[in-house]
């Protein structure tokens, strides 16, 4: 979330120009409160159920006795449905209410803009129907889909036979099913009509999975789940991750061994792992070593010679190599004014480059405005999506600056407004996290890893369905209409949101609970009123790890959000831990220019796109990028990493808040365990696996 934007003038190498600062907020969005206006619903049907029935209207219509228009396939069974005019929220939660007892529906809640949200009653009835299930799918094949292109990624591709028996009904689709405990419980994909299918979230290499598809069949309106196929097991294989050099990456005749971290048969890659240790020096010949286990000894090293060691892990499928940091690089121009990736007053960020810069099989997915072309992030930039609609009556005005809506362009045509210019959030968040080490502009967090910019916000801010659609497309899970992401996230940063008047609904916490299942580490901003973060979608949703700002001196920044009460159940929200946010009221000791701000990559154009630059912004929008990039280096050296263990070693590496700050001197964690230090993180994940 951005509070404050400006351009930041004359630094280093880089003219820019000064502006003056603006109050912004990524995400402009109004509350559902008392009569104001409410557009939409987000529904989940049953499975089998048909979301448009046979009258031709959102199913369900019949339910609420109001005419209803289906919306968009949001992805895993999700649909947006909106009102056919505004109606009041009180009459939309009338509406809810009925819906939410149609047999034919799981789940439904209000499509907010980015306001409040509403429980939903569960539905206690069955779907009954006459329609028999179709037969077992037959003769199920699964092979190993590795492609050389993609040597890091997982996949397995399915085919199969249509069942023998379908009882007078029609396949509407094949539901795909996978279980990693032997068929004690089962994942469920939505699946294809046709009958082969292949799929990379979920899956990891060296795990024995088991497979199996169910026919789901249509007679009339009434929709049915077949029986499921015989099980299919399969251990799919993949080029290795990059092991993780233990010893030193300087070595000498005196001290030889090469130790390195114990990969894990997953992080082999499923397949045996071959290990090469070369040791170089200026004006000597490579020595080299090799082992199948996690250490090797170098010999015929020359005395008086320090020697730099690369250590590369090689299978059938590929190879990686480790990353070590031994000489300084050159940093870029404005490294000097990034006083938050400091050891003294931010998260010691060089410590954390001993150990990785950060693999570029790593994905961040950016869900905010879009980004615009710039020389430190195009080389980082993979291919995202636009979710920003531009008709759908849940999403307000459907503004879009760029003309359309749902399209393969995420660039960022400007959010301006007839009052504010463009705030460049998007390209300001996205510098943070991964600007490359390219002696231009600034330097990320995690400067190898790679972006995916997902536009969900416009110049009005976003709405749920919008956001919704965006994290399952991030996470690799299929939308409807939209081309399959071929780079699934490993880490999701969402910086934006408003306030609420209820703590987060069902629709966006049942989506965040799916891709924490797949293994990837939501993080979020706490928000920038000053108030209880449990107020402020999306950040108080679970699970992700909400992140509050703090100043150049270590306390809380005076716009963050904060923590007013804690939960022991698992499920509490608030601020979970801190980092630089900047503060322009904290300015002691700040670098020339930066009054105390964040300073990142920037465009110069006050409406649409302009010249690529640097500039500087204040809000959680950038402490959570920050945290975003340190868990993108942890992902960067334990790719199979998850949520709980990500935040385990972030509370456990944290640096103490300000002594006699507003944070330290707080009778309750009101700033969260601490700010997040980018170097005791990769040092703890090293020392404690």
């Amino acid at each position: 979330m951005t509070r404050l934007r400006s351009l930041l003038g004359l630094l280093t190498a880089l003219l820019t120009i000064f502006v003056v600062v603006i109050p912004v907020q990524a995400a402009n969005a109004n509350q559902f409160v008392g009569n104001e206006l409410a557009h939409g619903l987000i529904v989940k049907y049953r499975d089998g159920v048909m979301p448009i029935a046979s009258d031709g209207q959102p199913t369900g219509s019949n339910s609420v006795h109001t005419a209803l228009q289906l919306g968009r396939a949001l992805g895993n069974g999700l649909y947006s449905v909106d009102f056919a005019k505004e109606i009041t929220s009180a009459a939309a939660q009338d509406y809810l209410n009925q819906l939410s007892q149609d047999p034919r529906v799981a789940r439904v809640s209000l499509n907010r803009v980015f306001g409040s949200s509403t429980p939903q009653a569960k539905v206690q009835s069955s779907f009954r129907t006459a329609i028999t299930a179709a037969s077992a799918v037959q003769s199920l094949k699964v092979v190993d889909a590795w492609n050389k292109d993609l040597p890091a990624l997982t996949k397995v591709q399915l085919s199969w036979k249509a069942p023998k028996s379908l009882f007078g009904a029609k396949i509407s689709y094949f539901a795909i099913e996978y279980s990693s405990d032997a068929g004690k419980t089962w994942s469920r994909i939505k699946g294809t009509s046709a009958t082969t299918f292949s799929f990379t979230s979920g899956i990891t290499a060296g795990t024995k999975y088991s497979y199996r598809v169910r026919a789901v069949t249509k007679l009339g309106t009434a929709s049915k789940l077949g029986a499921p196929s015989s099980a299919v097991t399969l251990v799919a294989t993949a080029a290795p991750q990059a092991p993780v050099l233990t010893s030193s990456a300087s070595i000498t005749s005196k001290d030889a061994t090469v130790v390195w971290q114990q990969q894990s048969m997953s992080e082999r890659g499923g397949l045996q792992v071959t290990y090469t240790a070369t040791a170089q020096a200026a004006g000597t010949t490579d020595v080299t070593c090799q082992s199948t286990t996690n250490s090797c000894t170098l010999s015929s090293l020359i005395s008086n010679f320090s020697y730099v060691v690369s250590l590369v892990a090689k299978n059938q499928r590929g190879s990686a190599t480790a990353v070590v940091t031994v000489s300084a690089t050159k940093l870029d121009p404005n490294f000097g004014s990034q006083w938050y990736l400091s050891d003294t007053t931010g998260i010691n960020v060089q410590k954390a480059w001993k150990y990785t810069k950060g693999s570029p099989n790593v994905v961040v997915a950016v869900l905010d405005t879009g980004i615009t072309k710039h020389p430190d992030l195009d080389p980082q930039v993979l291919k995202g999506y636009d979710f920003v609609s531009a008709t759908s009556r849940s999403c307000g005005a459907g503004e879009t600056n760029d003309g359309d809506g749902w399209d393969p362009d995420p660039s960022d045509p400007g959010d301006y407004t007839a009052t504010d210019n463009s705030s460049w959030h998007g390209t300001h968040v996205a510098g943070i996290i991964a600007a490359a080490q390219n002696d231009y502009g600034i330097v990320g967090v995690a400067p190898n890893v790679k972006i995916l910019p997902i536009r969900v916000l416009g110049p009005s801010g976003g709405c749920e369905s919008d956001l919704i659609a965006g994290l399952q497309w991030a996470a690799g899970i299929h939308v409807d209409g939209v081309p399959d992401n071929k780079t699934p996230a490993n880490v999701i940063n969402l910086s934006m949101g408003n306030r609420t008047t209820a703590q987060c609904g069902a629709a966006t916490s049942n989506v965040l609970l799916q891709i924490k299942k797949l293994g990837i580490t939501t993080v979020t901003a706490a928000g920038n009123d000053n108030m209880d973060a449990t107020y402020s979608y999306p950040g108080s949703c679970y699970p992700t790890i909400n992140v509050g700002a703090t100043g150049i001196s270590g306390d809380r920044a005076y716009y963050s959000n904060y923590t007013v009460q804690t939960t022991t159940d698992g499920s509490g929200v608030g601020v979970d831990i801190s980092a630089p946010g900047g503060d322009d009221r904290d300015t002691v000791n700040a670098p020339a220019g930066t009054r105390g701000q964040i300073i990142s990559d920037y465009n110069d154009g006050p409406k649409g796109p302009g010249n690529p630059t640097v500039g500087i912004e204040e809000g959680t929008s950038m402490a959570a990028p920050i945290v975003s990039g340190i868990v993108a280096l942890l992902y960067s050296i334990k790719p199979t990493i998850t949520f709980e263990q990500v935040f385990d070693v972030l509370k456990n590496s944290a640096s103490k808040f300000k002594a006699g700050g507003d944070c330290a001197s707080a009778p309750i964690p009101k700033c969260g365990v601490g700010i997040v230090n980018a170097g005791n993180a990769l040092e703890y994940l090293v020392t404690h696996g």
